[in-house]
Formats: structure tokens, C-alpha cells, sequence
């Protein structure tokens, strides 16, 4: 059996990464537009906080796919209150044994190893449409986002692509694009800046 990669720290070092960005949203940006075009970014950081909850209903059996998409936020501190729930949700993944248990990740049963890196992948997607949305940094840790990749690459077909997916057709990255903008551009992310 091939071995299940873990990455529980990876995925904290997300959320952190995450966090940060979302301490620096400024009041005016709120309902600013980001390439994730489901959401402007209040909506944005609402669908991120919901993550740790789905991240929980995975560890214990549940099926995340009957939560909500969108959580209640902290907007005084929205970092620091979707840290928070963040780590309390890895608690529930101390057990290793969970990372080789079959249990229903977003998109269906998965090894709980792969549903840990499926929620790692969205979190570094997400984070770079909050960054560039919000005028912030978004290269994440290349390390981090060489997982990130890894992951898309291996569960990622052009048939889970297009109208009624999550994910758009692959679009070409700047020539100067770094590897968290490559990501964002295989998952079917698109940005202009003009807007």
C-alpha cells in the first residue's frame, strides 16, 4: 500500500498564513471582488472560517458536504478568530490512525491523509485570492505550496473542471507568476488587476 503523506503541519502553517492575511483586511476592502468569483472578500473569509467546522465533521465521520459554505466571522479580528478554530479543529486529528481511515472529505471518501491535504490545497488557493483581492503578498511558502500543487496535480482532472465545479479551466500564469499564482492559475484562477 502506498504510504498516506500527513499534513496536519502543513495545513496549520496555512491557517497561519492565512490568518495574517485576513488581520490585514482594511474596513474599505470588505466588499471588494476577488478571483474567486463566488466571493467578494467579507464572503471570502466567511467561506474560509467555515473550514475548520468541515474539518471536524471529516475527523469524526461526519459529511462535511451538509455544512454550510460560509461561516459567522469575527470582524473585529477575523485572523485571530479563524485561528482559533482552526487549531481546535487539527485537535481532532491527533490520531495518526486517522490519516489511512476512509472518511468523506468535501468531495467525497478519501484516506483522511488526502481529506487533510484537499483542505490544505483550498486554504493555499483561497489565501492567494484573499491576498491579491486585498493588495497583500500572496506568495505562500513554496514548500508549502509545492504540497499544495502536489495535491491538484494528483486530484485534479479536466473533468472536474468547468460551469457547476469548484474549479475552472486552467489558465495561463504570468511569465513572471510565482508558484502560489501557478497554482491559483491551474485551479482555473484568473486576475485582472485593472478592476
Amino acid at each position: 500500500m502506498t504510504q498516506i503523506p500527513d499534513f496536519r503541519s502543513d495545513l496549520t502553517a496555512a491557517q497561519e498564513w492565512v490568518a495574517g492575511l485576513m488581520a490585514a483586511v482594511r474596513a474599505d476592502q470588505w466588499n471588494a471582488p476577488t478571483p474567486c468569483t463566488d466571493f467578494d472578500v467579507r464572503a471570502l473569509l466567511e467561506h474560509l472560517s467555515c473550514h475548520p467546522a468541515k474539518l471536524v465533521a471529516t475527523a469524526t465521520g461526519a459529511d462535511p458536504r451538509t455544512l454550510p459554505s460560509r461561516a459567522d466571522i469575527d470582524t473585529n479580528s477575523p485572523g485571530e478568530d479563524y485561528l482559533k478554530r482552526s487549531a481546535t479543529a487539527l485537535e481532532q486529528w491527533a490520531d495518526d490512525a486517522l490519516l489511512t481511515r476512509p472518511l468523506i472529505a468535501p468531495w467525497g471518501e478519501a484516506p483522511g491523509g488526502l481529506a487533510v491535504g484537499g483542505y490544505l490545497m483550498e486554504t493555499v488557493a483561497h489565501g492567494w485570492d484573499l491576498a491579491v483581492a486585498t493588495g497583500q503578498n500572496a506568495e505562500a511558502d513554496p514548500a508549502l505550496v509545492a504540497k499544495a500543487q502536489a495535491i491538484a496535480d494528483r486530484a485534479l482532472s479536466d473533468a472536474f473542471r468547468g460551469p457547476g465545479s469548484p474549479f475552472g479551466v486552467r489558465v495561463e500564469p504570468r511569465p513572471q507568476a510565482g508558484p502560489t499564482e501557478r497554482l491559483a492559475a491551474f485551479l482555473g484562477r484568473d486576475w485582472d488587476e485593472s478592476r
